[in-house]
């Protein structure tokens, strides 16, 4: 009987220690499906933003260009909105940098 507890005790605890281990595992598995599906969520949502982003600034590009092109516009009304114009260009075209 005595030799049967010195073999069955470990036997045991390497049960119990596989056991932990693998449900320890376990959690950390879903605990990291978990961040990734917020990280995914957040990323489509800066996304659709930055989609939005970029509708608003092409109708602001058109609308100075509209603008800065209108003969009844003064000179350095059309000269800072095709400064502002540029700026907008400039910022755009980082943006395109950034998602690559």
């Amino acid at each position: 009987m005595v030799g049967m507890i010195r073999l069955g005790l470990p036997v045991i605890v390497l049960l119990i220690g596989t056991a932990w281990f693998g449900w320890a595992s376990y959690r950390r598995a879903v605990q990291a499906e978990q961040a990734l599906a917020e990280v995914n969520a957040e990323h489509r949502a800066l996304m659709n933003e930055v989609r939005s982003l970029e509708r608003a600034v092409a109708a602001a590009e058109q609308g100075l260009r509209t603008l800065s092109s209108h003969p009844s516009v003064p000179r350095d009304v059309a000269v800072t909105a095709d400064l502002t114009l540029a700026d907008v260009r400039r910022l755009v075209e980082r943006n395109k940098e950034l998602d690559d």
